[in-house]
């Protein structure tokens, strides 16, 4: 008959066979369920940044039409229309919804960030961001394959910079439309900024024959010296400008209206 060893002979002699390989499996399973833990809090967290909260497509987009039609100048009309999204890198590639918007005088964008990761939005109006550009601007917009392509778009590009919206297929046919208006008011502004450059004049006329204009929301440096019957450079010179960027609010000398002159009322 074998007799039972103490627990000093068995520490003695060693860990039991039995008890190591239930210490191996309890270790592999415990590195198991902690690295499956650590991958679902990876996919969840990601999750939850790529995919938008429910409800918040609609409400970003109801939002950007109203602001829309707050940003329009009087007289200012709509021509086409098209609900997109960006995805930013500043917004570590969440996605924001918007609406990009071809008036008759500039094409626009709309649209809401996303929502917080870390704390819930506040509530109350969104802070929208307004991207106008005007017609007489240097840019372009095209319909074109994006993010390598696995997705379709809007691609703007101005000289300094590349702006791409994404377009899912429902709103695809109003995109097209979008690019299609932009295209058409670019090409007519290029040329009447051409025919007013060739006919103006390139001295400024006496001091006493100018006005003072206050800058309106939409207006551009172009299009005043189109109204006032003048160009550009008169303007810069007029205003020692060294660019064409003027802001809402500004006072620039103009020429003076000619008697019985409408066009710059």
């Amino acid at each position: 008959m074998t007799t039972p060893r103490t627990t000093k002979e068995w520490l003695t002699a060693g860990t039991p066979p039995e008890r190591r390989q239930r210490s191996l499996w309890v270790r592999g399973i415990v590195a198991l369920t902690s690295t499956t833990a650590l991958v679902g809090t990876v996919t969840l967290v990601a999750a939850a940044a790529i995919v938008p909260p429910i409800g918040a497509r609609r409400l970003a987009r109801d939002a950007a039409l109203g602001e829309v039609e707050s940003a329009m100048a009087p007289g200012e009309r709509i021509v086409a229309q098209a609900f997109a999204s960006q995805r930013r890198w500043t917004d570590m590639w969440r996605e924001s919804f918007g609406v990009v918007v071809a008036t008759d005088r500039r094409l626009l964008y709309v649209g809401a960030p996303p929502t917080p990761l870390l704390r819930p939005r506040d509530d109350g109006p969104l802070a929208l961001l307004v991207e106008s550009y005007p017609y007489d601007a240097a840019f372009t917009l095209e319909p074109r394959t994006i993010f390598r392509g696995r997705g379709r778009g809007l691609v703007l590009r101005t000289p300094g910079a590349r702006v791409d919206f994404i377009v899912d297929d429902a709103s695809w046919p109003e995109a097209e439309r979008v690019a299609q208006a932009s295209a058409r008011a670019r090409g007519a502004a290029t040329r009447e900024q051409q025919e007013s450059e060739g006919t103006a004049r390139s001295a400024p006329r006496p001091m006493d024959e100018y006005v003072s204009h206050i800058v309106r929301r939409g207006e551009t440096l172009t299009g005043l010296a189109r109204r006032y019957r003048t160009s550009p450079d008169v303007l810069r010179q007029l205003n020692r400008l060294g660019q064409d960027d003027i802001t809402v609010g500004q006072r620039l000398r103009v020429p003076k209206p000619a008697p019985g002159d409408t066009s710059t009322r």
